[in-house]
């Protein structure tokens, strides 16, 4: 009799845990399921290096601090505005930073989603994190692109939607670190 009290003492949290975890997994907004579905076409599109769908699914300007450095000539151009520019931070992130789309596409796409790179972002972990910023629904993408050692804190990508009248627009890819 005791033995059977146990097992139904034990068998009843697992049951409950089984339960409050299938409620969670329901519990998903449109908004949800529609940003994954987005996430998904955005990942067959770098990957399948179809320019005209990743141009569908971002917005005119996308903000791409690392498109400003992506070469060398580009990298020393940001090294000159530095020291002969006064307000090149301001120039940097008011201005240069917003890249449009057309040109991101003909110059960055292919520096960016190369591959190896693609692969990673299909392959490790990729975080979903939603904003509300004064009314703008955004929706940050964090992928683990370098894993931290003990000598490096690790680096992810991200990448932030808007949500526009027609769906999640890409609208700016960066790093962090």
């Amino acid at each position: 009799m005791k033995i059977k009290s146990i097992k139904y003492i034990l068998i009843a949290p697992c049951i409950l845990l089984l339960y409050i975890s299938g409620k969670e997994r329901s519990s998903y907004t449109p908004q949800d399921v529609e940003i994954k579905k987005t996430w998904n076409s955005f990942l067959k599109a770098v990957e399948k290096k179809e320019r005209r769908t990743f141009k569908g699914l971002s917005k005119t300007k996308i903000r791409c601090y690392p498109c400003l450095e992506n070469t060398t000539e580009e990298q020393a151009y940001i090294a000159q505005l530095q020291e002969t520019d006064t307000l090149w931070y301001d120039t940097i992130y008011e201005d240069l930073i917003y890249v449009p789309i057309d040109r991101f596409i003909a110059q960055d796409f292919d520096l960016f989603f190369n591959p190896d790179f693609v692969k990673l972002l299909k392959e490790r972990e990729t975080i979903f994190y939603k904003q509300d910023l004064d009314g703008v629904f955004y929706w940050e993408i964090l992928v683990t692109t370098t894993e931290r050692t003990l000598f490096h804190e690790g680096g992810q990508h991200h990448f932030r939607f808007e949500k526009c009248d027609d769906g999640w627009k890409l609208n700016e890819i960066g790093t962090i670190p």
